[in-house]
């Protein structure tokens, strides 16, 4: 087995720092992605704007929003659209403000 000088060692750690540097910044760059989209969805949902949005806060909305939507897409189709569809978004909100 061939002996490690000095000279090899400060290269593998200076190599190992470069691959986490690196790593980090892609993994920086995937959350400011993520959180980007996050709130571009929590602008859509309705909500109380005095409320603070969390991450978490926004999706379970957007969850219950979407669901809603679907709920009323398929009653409209099962009815051939013909009932009178009320103000959903302002009944949506007074949901959310409910406790």
């Amino acid at each position: 087995m061939p002996e490690m000088t000095k000279h090899e060692t400060p290269t593998k750690k200076q190599h190992g720092k470069k691959n986490r540097e690196t790593h980090n910044a892609v993994e920086r760059h995937r959350k400011k992605k993520i959180n980007a989209g996050i709130n571009r969805i929590g602008e859509l949902i309705p909500c109380s704007p005095a409320l603070k949005q969390s991450k978490n806060m926004i999706l379970d909305q957007a969850f219950k929003y979407i669901t809603e939507l679907k709920r009323q897409n398929d009653e409209l189709l099962l009815n051939g659209g013909n009932n009178e569809q009320g103000n959903f978004r302002d009944s949506f909100l007074i949901l959310f403000l409910l406790p």
